[in-house]
This record gives structure tokens, sequence and C-alpha cells, in this order.
């Protein structure tokens, strides 16, 4: 492993994975300072306040002032990130590309090109590497997916339990979650034991992510419902949109009975993605609102898919009726809730009536 002049004669990293080794160097070195968090070789000797107050950011004194001054390397600022989670102040995208590049830093960055980040063709071989850069990802792509599906599954498994245990940080919990729900049923007691720390220990999307592939559909969907009950109002309108998860018909009915106003386009699109049908439609369109209302976005979801849970899960209109008797029902709706969002949004479902009426097919 090539060190930098100023590296050299330091100790080097266990590479075992970011949470592991910090544990293994606290056991090893009890009256010593942990490594920095940062360079990876010196001992740690400030402690900066992350957004977290439980992790804050351990680094040596010459990360620091590069930490502050937001002029890290690429591979500092990777070794913080996969710790921290990408977002964190003074990490965050405002001030580092994804590659770890400085985009605005308050001093020059020290030879940068002597300390790259990982890229994904280096530790695409290795679990516990291939986590830590995925904890480092702006977005979980489907690329990343492609690779963790080429590792074995047992080997998968065992890096994503050792993670979980070994880091209470969120982030990395949530990217622990969303490779979990690649394995399935492999990471059947994994989610189980993640539901045992909601909601203090782990983020609901990405749990009901992982429950929605690794848990019995009843199972998971009752957990992730359950999970809703209990949530202010607030928390709840910014979460059930990850029942879509689920892409169950169970939602419809989950909608019907939880739906309000004012109504978000989150509610049309949680009904796409859960087996929505044309006679379903039929059914909302009629009872006015909000049901009308979410009837509308939900047909507009599927015929032109706009997030990407959406677009990956590819919604179709089930049990589709001609063009002729869609328009004629959308258009009655049109006469009967003359606002402008339901004319608006009708005028762009009749300009895509067979994006709707292939989809089924």
């Amino acid at each position: 492993m090539y060190q930098p002049p100023e590296y050299r004669d330091q100790p080097v990293a266990f590479d075992s994975g970011c949470a592991l080794y910090d544990a293994f160097n606290r056991i090893a070195n009890p009256f010593m300072s942990s490594l920095c968090q940062a360079c990876e070789l010196r001992p740690a000797t400030v402690n900066e306040a992350a957004d977290d107050p439980s992790t804050p950011y351990l680094v040596c004194k010459a990360c620091h002032g590069r930490l502050m001054a937001l002029a890290l390397r690429p591979l500092e600022w990777f070794n913080l990130a996969k710790r921290h989670g990408w977002a964190q102040f003074l990490l965050h995208d405002d001030f580092y590309d994804e590659d770890g590049t400085a985009t605005q830093p308050e001093e020059d960055v020290e030879r940068p090109e002597l300390f790259p980040a990982p890229t994904l063709a280096t530790v695409r071989d290795k679990a516990e590497s291939l986590l830590d850069y995925s904890v480092t990802r702006w977005n979980f792509e489907d690329e990343l997916a492609e690779v963790w599906r080429q590792l074995p599954a047992d080997e998968v498994l065992l890096a994503l339990n050792r993670r979980f245990d070994a880091s209470r940080n969120m982030a990395v919990r949530s990217v622990v979650l969303q490779v979990a729900s690649l394995v399935g049923p492999f990471a059947e007691a994994l989610a189980r034991r993640a539901w045992d720390e909601y909601p203090d220990g782990v983020p609901y999307w990405s749990l009901v992510q992982a429950a929605s592939a690794c848990l019995p559909i009843e199972e998971g969907f009752a957990r992730a419902e359950a999970a809703l009950v209990g949530m202010p109002d607030r928390t709840r309108r910014e979460s059930f949109a990850a029942l879509a998860h689920f892409q169950s018909p169970r939602a419809l009915q989950w909608i019907e009975a939880n739906a309000g106003e004012p109504t978000i386009e989150a509610w049309g699109r949680l009904a796409a993605a859960s087996a929505f049908s044309w006679p379903k439609a039929k059914q909302w369109l009629s009872s006015g609102r909000p049901l009308n209302l979410i009837a509308i976005d939900a047909l507009l979801a599927i015929a032109n898919p706009q997030t990407p849970l959406l677009r990956k899960v590819r919604p179709s209109l089930g049990m589709p009726a001609s063009e002729s008797d869609i328009r004629q029902v959308l258009e009655a709706t049109a006469v009967a809730d003359p606002v402008p969002r339901v004319q608006q949004r009708i005028g762009a479902l009749l300009s895509r009536l067979p994006a709707l009426t292939s989809a089924g097919s």
C-alpha cells in the first residue's frame, strides 16, 4: 500500500471495515486515543461535533484543520463519510463532490492527487469495503445494487450484521438496510432486529424497504402500518409513502382509511405502486374528495412516473378499460369537479391515455 511521505512510518489502518477497525483499535490500545477517522494513521486528538452529538468527528490536529477549512483530501473525506454519512455538516454536497473533491475550500487542498478516494472498481470484491463505499454515495444507483447482488449472500449478511451492531449512525444503518433489501429473506433476522430498535435506532423509510423484501408480506406490512399509527401527523405525512415498497393492494385499503385533505401527490404515487386498477380508479373518481384527487394523481403517476421508486417499480394500471371509456370517465370527473387542479391534471391524463391502456396489456 502506497503511503505519501508525510504518512510513512505511521501505522497502517486495519482493512476490515471502518467500524470494526475503530473497535479493534480501542480494544487493542485501551490507554491510547483512537486513530484519526480521516487519515486513519495518526492518533485522534480533536473531538469535533457532528450533526449527531453521539458520534462526533474524532480527528488528528492536521485533519481537523482541513475539516474546518472544507479542504479535506478525497481519501480523508471518504474515511469520514463512510463513518458518518456524506450528508453530515462539513461533508455534504455543498462542499464536496461525490468523489471527495473539495468544491469550496477555504484554503488550498494539499496534494489531493496523492489521496484519491476508493472507486467502485477497487471495492467491488469485498463486502466490508463495498459497504464503506455505499455509505458515501449520494444515491444508491442500480449499478451499485448489481455489484452487491454479485457477492455471496453469506458474506454480505455477515458484513451487514457486523456494521449494524458496530454503528448507531442513522446514515450508516440506512444503507445497511438498503443492502439487506437486496439480500431478501436471507436477511430476515436482521430486519426483525432492526424493528426492535425502531424508532430511535433506525430510520423508517429504509426499515420499511428492508421489511418489504426480507419479511413475509403480512408481517412486514403490519409492522409498517403499526409504526405509522404511532407517528405525529407531520411525520406520518412525510413517511407513509414508504408503503410503496410493498407494492401491495393492502396500501389501497390504508389510503381509504387514512387519506385526508389537503391532498399531496404522495398519496397518488403510493396508490400507483400498489396494484392500482381501473375499477378502483372509477370507484375513487366517483366518491368525491379526497379519493377522486388521489385517483387522478395515481393515474398520472402510472402514465408518467416521476420518482426513482416509481421508475423502478414501473407501475401499470390493472384491468384497464378502452381509451374511449377512460376518456369518458375522466371528462365526467372534470365536469363534476371544475377546479384548476382537477382540470389541469385531467388534461394531462387525456394526453397520455395510451400509456394507461398499454400499461396493463
